[in-house]
């Protein structure tokens, strides 16, 4: 850069000192070679102190460059001040005329019902784009595929990257599916808060406090989903959300539980379910599989925990699966099967 300067100073005094000439002249008037003039033409273009006349090029005094440039930088702050009170205006507008997807207006109630799965993904992207503060899900139904996992799994990344707190809440019986297990992983290390639970009623997701997907008609097969807006509506399904989460056991702890004993996730579902005073009929029903299913595995697993009665059993069973409790023997044995699914799986953000 020092020599650029240089060329420019030898090439704008020989311009001073003959008034004007071509590019091709200046090598012989400078003693410099024709790259080094075409560097200093162009710093002294840069600089304002040339102009073009014709097929040659002339200096311009210092301070008429000075004043060009003073004048040239007044009309781009001009065109900028312009630029910010246009956009000022446009915000007012957006802000009070157009309502946008996350309004943190509290008194506007919406249901919106949606049955194109077009139409159902573009406005969960619509919506993600525009989450602030928090994204809740809960997805106790059956799993999509992997392709799904891994683009939920990139915008989650995307939304933590943002300062978005996000949860999700998962079946504990995944962590018996090495690919789930491992989805599952990948999503806690992405710096999602994931808790897990046996069991629960439909799909939920929670943006912001202010919105909520639900599925339109849980267990019919149906993909349709409801959109509710505003508090009024939402506050609800906030709160189902949080009594699900105060209930659900963080990824972490269920993942040390898991080791400790050879107990799988569906067989813990049918004790506590035991422990619940379920019946083996509606445990079956729950668990999407038969009644004789459930009767076996329930009398295996009373054999197992040495338990003389389906609460007792609940009990030992807690009291291995405890934060800090100790860890009893158990050797592997029946599993249930995994639930038929039985819900739709709706859309999906977190």
């Amino acid at each position: 850069m020092e020599d650029d300067e240089k060329y420019a100073l030898s090439a704008y005094q020989v311009l001073r000192t003959v008034g004007k000439a071509a590019v091709a002249d200046l090598p012989a008037e400078t003693g410099l070679d024709l790259d080094q003039v075409e560097r200093g033409i162009r710093q002294l273009r840069r600089l304002g102190l040339v102009r073009d006349v014709e097929e040659m090029i002339e200096p311009v005094d210092a301070n008429a460059a000075l004043l060009g440039k003073a004048q040239a930088h007044q009309a781009t702050a001009a065109a900028h001040a312009a630029s910010v009170s246009d956009l000022e205006q446009l915000a007012h507008v957006l802000l009070t005329l157009y309502q946008p997807p996350l309004s943190p207006d509290t008194l506007q109630a919406e249901v919106e019902l949606i049955t194109d799965p077009k139409q159902k993904d573009r406005r969960l992207q619509e919506l993600a784009t525009a989450i602030k503060v928090s994204c809740d899900a809960l997805h106790p139904g059956a799993m999509p595929s992997m392709e799904v996992l891994n683009r939920s799994l990139a915008q989650d990344r995307a939304l933590v990257a943002r300062g978005v707190r996000c949860r999700a809440i998962y079946r504990q019986a995944l962590l018996e599916t090495p690919k789930h297990a491992r989805y599952l992983h990948d999503l806690a290390q992405a710096g999602v808060e994931v808790r897990l639970i046996d069991h629960a009623v439909y799909d939920l997701l929670v943006l912001d406090g202010l919105i909520a997907f639900n599925p339109a008609a849980a267990g019919t097969g149906s993909r349709a989903v409801i959109l509710l807006h505003g508090s009024a509506l939402v506050s609800a399904q906030v709160a189902l959300y949080e009594d699900y989460w105060l209930r659900a056991v963080p990824y972490h702890r269920a993942v040390a539980q898991s080791e400790r004993t050879a107990l799988s996730a569906q067989e813990r579902v049918v004790v506590r379910l035991m422990a619940s005073g379920l019946s083996d009929d509606q445990i079956a029903r729950k668990l999407g599989v038969h009644r004789r299913t459930v009767q076996r595995a329930v009398a295996k697993l009373m054999e197992r925990l040495n338990a003389t009665s389906r609460f007792e059993a609940g009990l030992k069973l807690a009291r291995v699966m405890g934060a800090d409790g100790d860890s009893v023997g158990l050797a592997p044995s029946h599993t249930v099967p995994s639930p038929r699914p039985a819900r739709p799986v709706p859309p999906r953000v977190s």
